[in-house]
């Protein structure tokens, strides 16, 4: 007998293993099957081994040793995407696991297609202590073209995958929602196949770049994907084979794209004018106009932000830093009263300025054009602020405080509407809160007002370098507003920084304010303003919300993680958050 033929004898005995699951993989699995997920976790040296985790029910948790064998392990190494497994070992080797253990006397045939179909005590039902827990060490050859049947493809939520914080039409950093939470991807062993499956998943064509070490920002949340490895056929990134434990990554480490798009000729209809580069300038649009294709100005009637980061991106040019109303500086080639566009409302989201709401035929533009057309000027980087939801509702709490101390908080329009006839000797309930706005962009967060413009507030004794940097609302279940309040960045700071990152902006003295990339400014609950005025409000039910740079004064790289929603129960004299987390407007 040949010398290669046990080789391939014992290789064909793998595949009629795992063969028969796999051809099923497309399909769902039996009703009732509950739906899990599982990692190898622990003390460990190598991916493919480890302390056998699992979550359900929204909750990671182990498996006992009581029962287990080789044919629960290699069921466990299939749905992990390896071939088989080659032990498992009892009595906690790879260190204890904490919370729930899941599964005890778990008994498999070897023929299951997850370890949730092997008969068991059922989940939750166990007698074992941690010091029980199973590992096991999988064959580190994974099964080509494998899907995770039991984490992906049976789930209610199936994961999706978006890019954020990209200036341009596909680019971003990616991210993917998994248990109904998005997380980033780890950068470690990323490259252009896996960057390309996420392209052609989002609908572009294959990547151009695959960037590493968070070039496009940094996220927030689980590290839900690391060591992605594609052979760069698949239709999604959850095809690819990856490790679930995302030990030792950090955000710094985020995976981003820049996919190739197909040309569509946009920038071909939209021009800046005068400027002193290429990034800045008055705004003109190729139109029809006397059944001619000519050259004209944009009404700065209501344009701002979200306009200008519609043009930047049509042109290419990266992020919007600002959006100007008065453009008489800047000489361009056409006439500036030669108005084609005006009434323009932008979401942010169009890829073209002619996307957006705006006037037909019929123009309106009262002031006119000339030095009132628009304008913009635009950068390749863009700060991104995202609040810290667990500060929010681990500091939140009620104080009643007499009205003869709030003046000053009066005076700002700090307190509701009922505060204007109240007595100094009555009282107002606060609820009091401490924030924490991270700046996880790639450059640094300014206030839009010059320095030499800052309103000085005489009662406080300090300047107010953006009027409204928050909003805090209270809202009923179904979304109307019961009680809100704001705040002005009266003193926007580098409270801290991470390790290695040196402060820029500092209050005292009148200095420069901002928040500086890799660093964060707390507002403490103790402070004037940081508070809801809930002393009208009845017990129940709510939903707490903070919005940070809510009137997209300062242009950012992603504006949907700017909103936090939190449930909150008022029962009259106490008060409750929980559930806090980021998320779009709605």
């Amino acid at each position: 007998m040949p010398s290669w033929c046990p080789l391939l004898c014992r290789l064909a005995m793998l595949l009629c293993v795992w063969a028969p699951c796999q051809a099923q993989s497309d399909t769902e699995l039996p009703p009732g099957t509950p739906i899990i997920q599982l990692r190898l976790a622990g003390d460990k040296r190598k991916h493919y081994e480890g302390r056998v985790e699992v979550y359900y029910n929204g909750e990671w948790g182990t498996v006992c040793d009581d029962d287990f064998s080789i044919h629960a392990a290699n069921i466990l190494c299939r749905e992990l995407g390896f071939v088989e497994a080659v032990s498992w070992s009892p009595s906690s080797k790879y260190g204890k696991g904490e919370g729930r253990i899941w599964l005890d006397n778990v008994h498999c045939s070897g023929r299951e297609r997850t370890l949730a179909q092997c008969k068991s005590n059922g989940f939750g039902v166990s007698d074992c202590k941690h010091s029980e827990d199973v590992g096991v060490v999988c064959n580190q050859r994974r099964i080509p073209g494998f899907k995770f049947i039991s984490s992906f493809t049976n789930s209610v939520e199936q994961p999706l995958v978006r890019l954020r914080g990209g200036a341009n039409t596909g680019d971003g950093r990616v991210e993917v929602l998994k248990n109904g939470e998005w997380g980033t991807v780890c950068d470690d062993s990323w490259n252009l196949k896996a960057a390309s499956v996420v392209c052609r998943e989002l609908g572009f064509g294959s990547a151009k770049e695959a960037l590493a070490g968070g070039r496009l920002g940094q996220g927030m949340g689980p590290v839900h994907m690391n060591e992605v490895e594609c052979s760069g056929f698949e239709k999604s990134l959850t095809e690819c084979y990856f490790n679930r434990d995302a030990l030792g990554c950090s955000h710094e480490e985020d995976a981003a794209v820049r996919c190739n798009v197909p040309a569509m000729g946009f920038q071909n209809k939209l021009r800046l004018s005068g400027g002193r580069n290429p990034f800045e300038g008055r705004v003109e649009v190729l139109a029809e106009k006397n059944d001619s294709l000519v050259w004209g100005t944009v009404c700065s009637d209501s344009w701002g932000t979200m306009e200008a980061t519609v043009v930047c991106r049509q042109l290419g040019l990266g992020f919007a830093s600002n959006a100007f109303q008065e453009t008489w500086y800047w000489p361009g080639d056409v006439r500036a009263d030669d108005v084609v566009m005006s009434g323009v409302r932008c979401s942010g989201t169009e890829m073209t300025l002619a996307q957006c709401l705006h006037h037909g035929k019929h123009l309106h533009c009262p002031r006119g054009g000339g030095r009132f057309a628009a304008g913009v000027s635009c950068s390749e980087s863009a700060p991104d602020l995202v609040l810290n939801a667990q500060v929010v509702e681990h500091t939140t709490y009620l104080e009643d405080r007499p009205m003869y101390i709030l003046q000053c908080a009066n005076e700002e329009h700090c307190l509701s509407s009922s505060a204007a006839t109240a007595t100094p000797s009555s009282y107002r309930r606060l609820m009091r809160f401490s924030s924490q706005i991270h700046n996880n962009g790639q450059s640094d967060f300014r206030p839009r007002a010059a320095h030499n413009s800052w309103v000085w507030h005489d009662c406080h004794r300090h300047y107010h370098s953006m009027e409204v940097f928050t909003h805090y609302d209270l809202l009923s279940l179904n979304g109307t507003k019961v009680a809100e309040g704001h705040k002005a960045s009266f003193c926007l700071e580098d409270t801290q920084c991470e390790e290695g990152t040196e402060k820029r902006y500092e209050c005292a003295n009148f200095g420069q304010q901002g928040i500086t990339v890799g660093c964060w400014d707390t507002y403490r609950h103790d402070i004037d303003c940081q508070w809801i005025d809930v002393t009208d409000v009845v017990p129940g039910d709510y939903i707490f919300q903070v919005v940070i740079n809510p009137n997209y004064e300062v242009a950012e790289s992603d504006y949907t993680n700017n909103i936090m929603k939190c449930r909150c129960r008022y029962d009259g004299h106490l008060i409750w958050t929980y559930n806090c987390h980021i998320g779009e407007r709605r």
